[in-house]
């Protein structure tokens, strides 16, 4: 547990309780408090001031503000078992990213829960205007997105180790099922030239390999889209270990 609060406190997530936390019972009649604070409970010194620092720091929140919110982390011997339980960092970014498939809300919003879901990416200062460019309703292509996003983050760190920039895409078109290449014209580079937000003041990043998102979510659309997601692993920096997103939208 203590591993799991300070992955999700690096990435960013708010740690939030309710206060009635103390009083549940974690261990046969051993209360939360009294593991906190009582002594000859097993819990070693260094153990136990870490765990008053992490649930003492969470930010109080109401039951039905936990209730709305559904996500169950495991405290004590009876562990939660469900699609909703989180026991590590890698099962909470899977629950973000199911719940971000189904989003119905605006660009603003879909953009402020996908820099959750996906850690790693950094997005260009495109964003959100961008998704405005997607032929129809932002969340018609939702589903879509977050698919080729999430193939994007478990799939290309293995394709990466390719001989060359051709296997890598030949390779992750494969594992992926989005079909994904480099742009063949140089004198398009510019176009594909977008602005990131750097420490120190915007840095203009080329992000050449797309994929090619060609459906929409909603039913009964048959029509053949060409949409992309530009993207870059250069690792440039300060953006080492990061994929680069320039634009999800139109062909451009």
């Amino acid at each position: 547990m203590l591993e799991l609060d300070n992955d999700l406190r690096t990435t960013g997530n708010d740690i939030r309780k309710e206060e009635g936390i103390y009083d549940v019972e974690v261990l046969p009649g051993i209360a939360v408090w009294q593991l906190l604070y009582e002594e000859g409970h097993g819990v070693d010194r260094d153990t136990q001031r870490l765990l008053q620092l992490l649930i003492d720091t969470s930010v109080p929140v109401s039951l039905s503000e936990l209730e709305e919110v559904g996500s169950v982390g495991e405290l004590g011997p009876w562990e939660e078992d469900g699609p909703r339980a989180i026991n590590g960092l890698d099962a909470w970014i899977a629950l973000l990213r199911r719940e971000l498939s189904a989003y119905q809300g605006n660009a603003e919003g879909f953009m402020l829960e996908t820099s959750m879901a996906f850690p790693n990416f950094v997005f260009s200062k495109k964003f959100p205007a961008c998704l405005g460019t997607l032929k129809g309703d932002l969340v018609d292509f939702i589903p879509e997105i977050v698919s080729a996003l999430i193939s994007l983050a478990d799939h290309m760190p293995e394709c990466l180790e390719q001989p060359n920039t051709t296997e890598c895409m030949r390779t992750f078109t494969a594992m992926s099922g989005y079909e994904t290449s480099m742009e063949g014209d140089l004198s398009r580079r510019k176009a594909l030239t977008f602005k990131f937000k750097g420490k120190e003041g915007d840095l203009e990043i080329l992000c050449e390999p797309h994929m090619k998102l060609h459906r929409s979510a909603r039913s009964g659309d048959t029509e053949y889209y060409y949409h992309r997601i530009y993207f870059s692993t250069a690792g440039r920096p300060p953006f080492e270990g990061k994929t680069l997103i320039g634009h999800i939208g139109e062909h451009l």
